[in-house]
């Protein structure tokens, strides 16, 4: 496991709440994750998972809640960061340019290695099934973590995408940190009357219209690439490095946390 030899600093905006916030993350000597607001604590552990809706993650601990940490906790796993501490002067962390890259290219080069004991494993070892909503995941026993998801949209022009992914670091940085969040045209209006979104932009989202893409895409498949980085940010909030073959069915962040207390 890894901790800092410094604090780095983030600033930017909340995409759902369009709210300016400057985060600040530094070496801990305790085990794990804890975001600071407020001088109140949340422990990034399955037990602070807050109501999900389906367009991010939350941390609470019953007084205050983080919003939107998936992409940064993604990193963490990635980095295999676990000793730190995260100052915020807003609820939710700062979306940067909608993907995990930034974190990763500011945090890498600050890493270092502590004496601890090897990160206990969630190892999956018989098949499960779970479904919520449209969300649909089949778990199977395996040695590492691979990650196999599939997206469809049948009424629109994107239609279906999928992508498999191994995980290391060096996939992660390689095929998966620079995906960036996306949305849809349609939706707009929709999630900005349901205070989501405020934030969002072309300079960091991915944004889908009726007929092709309004910015350029990093890859042909970043939707589902997309959804990996997601995905492995909300499962890593258990704190164990996990184990499994997980197969996502047009996965969403209240099926991701939804699964996570099922196998913890």
């Amino acid at each position: 496991m890894n901790t800092l030899t410094q604090s780095v600093i983030f600033e930017g905006i909340g995409i759902h709440s369009g709210k300016k916030v400057k985060m600040s993350v530094g070496p801990s000597r305790a085990e794990g994750i804890s975001f600071e607001l407020n001088q109140q604590d949340v422990l990034v552990e399955s037990s602070a998972i807050g109501i999900n809706h389906i367009r991010s993650t939350s941390l609470t601990n019953g007084s205050i809640t983080i919003q939107t940490p998936e992409h940064f906790l993604a990193a963490c796993y990635a980095l295999e960061l676990n000793h730190v501490s995260v100052q915020l002067d807003s609820e939710e962390l700062p979306i940067l340019d909608g993907s995990s890259i930034d974190f990763i290219n500011k945090l890498n080069p600050h890493l270092i290695k502590i004496n601890s004991k090897d990160k206990e494993k969630l190892t999956i070892r018989t098949d499960v099934e779970f479904k919520i909503s449209n969300s649909h995941y089949f778990v199977f026993p395996s040695d590492k973590l691979k990650i196999s998801v599939f997206l469809s949209y049948p009424d629109h022009w994107i239609k279906s995408m999928s992508f498999y992914y191994e995980h290391s670091k060096e996939a992660f940085i390689q095929s998966i940190a620079s995906a960036r969040t996306y949305g849809f045209t349609h939706e707009i209006e929709a999630l900005k009357a349901q205070g989501l979104a405020k934030g969002g932009s072309l300079d960091n989202a991915l944004i889908v219209s009726d007929n092709g893409y309004l910015n350029d895409p990093r890859y042909e498949d970043e939707l589902a690439r997309h959804k990996i980085l997601d995905f492995i940010g909300d499962m890593s909030i258990c704190g164990k490095e996990v184990c499994g073959h997980f197969v996502l069915i047009r996965p969403s962040h209240l099926g991701n946390c939804e699964l996570l207390k099922k196998l913890v």
